[in-house]
């Protein structure tokens, strides 16, 4: 899906989005998840935007309300003590890459949380990495999505 809104993440003075969904850990450990509108362009039914700060991920923002009521106790950022897992995060536009095109971007950051904290973090800059060439764009497209200069 092209149109899905993602979440964003701050990290290193950076804004990344990222293809991970910290706060579905959390909710599965509630009773009953809150009700909310899901989309296919809002899957979980809300929108969350994240920090790493001195090494900890925090939960900053929630976009609708029944998930924002979830910490109106805690003034100020969250930590994500619930969360383990992989974060990839990106920053800029998406290019591709090789036959069985991968998606990547310039700016790339890999994390690797364990409750909550950065355990393990690559920030990889592919700026070096080549796009697509024409005989890899024609084997990976069907030839009526080839671009003009493909068809001659």
């Amino acid at each position: 899906m092209s149109n899905v809104i993602m979440e964003r993440l701050q990290a290193g003075g950076m804004a990344y989005t990222i293809d991970a969904w910290p706060l579905e850990s959390y909710l599965a450990t509630l009773p009953t998840r809150p009700a909310t509108q899901i989309t296919p362009f809002c899957q979980h039914g809300y929108v969350a935007s994240w920090t790493i700060h001195e090494g900890t991920l925090y939960l900053t923002a929630v976009s609708t309300e029944p998930f924002a009521r979830l910490f109106a106790d805690h003034p100020g950022p969250v930590a994500a003590t619930w969360f383990s897992g992989i974060i990839h995060g990106w920053h800029g536009d998406r290019r591709y890459n090789g036959y069985r095109a991968r998606k990547f971007s310039n700016d790339e950051i890999v994390l690797e949380i364990a409750a909550g904290q950065v355990v393990r973090e690559w920030v990889l800059d592919l700026r070096a990495v080549p796009d697509q060439t024409d005989d890899e764009l024609r084997l990976s497209l069907p030839a009526f999505l080839w671009p003009a200069r493909l068809r001659d």
